[in-house]
């Protein structure tokens, strides 16, 4: 089975991701496991995240939707050859269109965290230049494997949430890291409420 096909089958068995655009598509579970719908879709479609009942299992593939938000926007959407310029002795890339003003940028970022949050991490680490949202041409990031973390509660109640996670690099790359998850319950779903560049 190649790796798409993969991973779009554990969002799929996860029960994380949205039946938007997917390939692969599934009517409501029968039993209440916190999702409504689910599908495995292309980078930058992703549908919000419709956990509603955070466990130690549901954490987990929550935070991997949430990297897969911050990663995409991290590398300025879907654009191959982005547009470059030079503001204040620095090189920026403008985003591919889909994320390409504020309003865009922060209803993608919203699908998986806290408009807090999503507002955080607009506002200090992208640029709006001529109308257009923009951030420093360079690549960022680490190897930790999200999805394949394991989680710890730590508190919960009716509204908001924290989580220890245990995520592990790529074999033989490293220790596990300890990664502490807040969260917040936003309109009966649960939204990530620290900043993607913060936590990833």
């Amino acid at each position: 089975m190649n790796k798409k096909w993969m991973i779009g089958s554990l969002a799929l068995s996860l029960g994380l991701l949205s039946a938007g655009s997917g390939a692969l598509a599934a009517s409501p579970p029968l039993s209440n496991t916190g999702v409504k719908s689910v599908a495995a879709v292309a980078p930058g479609k992703e549908g919000p995240a419709l956990v509603n009942n955070l466990t130690v299992n549901s954490v987990v593939p929550l935070v991997a939707h949430a990297k897969a938000l911050y990663t995409y926007t991290h590398r300025g959407g879907s654009a191959y050859m982005p547009e470059l310029f030079q503001y204040n002795a620095m090189e920026y890339r403008f985003l591919s269109s889909d994320l390409g003003t504020k309003q865009k940028l922060l209803s993608y970022i919203k699908r998986a965290y806290t408009h807090k949050a999503a507002a955080y991490y607009v506002q200090n680490q992208f640029l709006e230049y001529k109308g257009r949202m923009a951030q420093v041409n360079a690549d960022m990031g680490n190897l930790l494997q999200y999805e394949k973390a394991k989680a710890r509660m730590i508190s919960k109640d009716t509204a908001s949430a924290v989580f220890e996670l245990s995520v592990p690099y790529p074999e033989g790359q490293g220790p596990n890291e300890t990664v502490i998850v807040n969260l917040k319950k936003v309109n009966g779903y649960w939204r990530i409420d620290t900043s993607p560049d913060i936590l990833f």
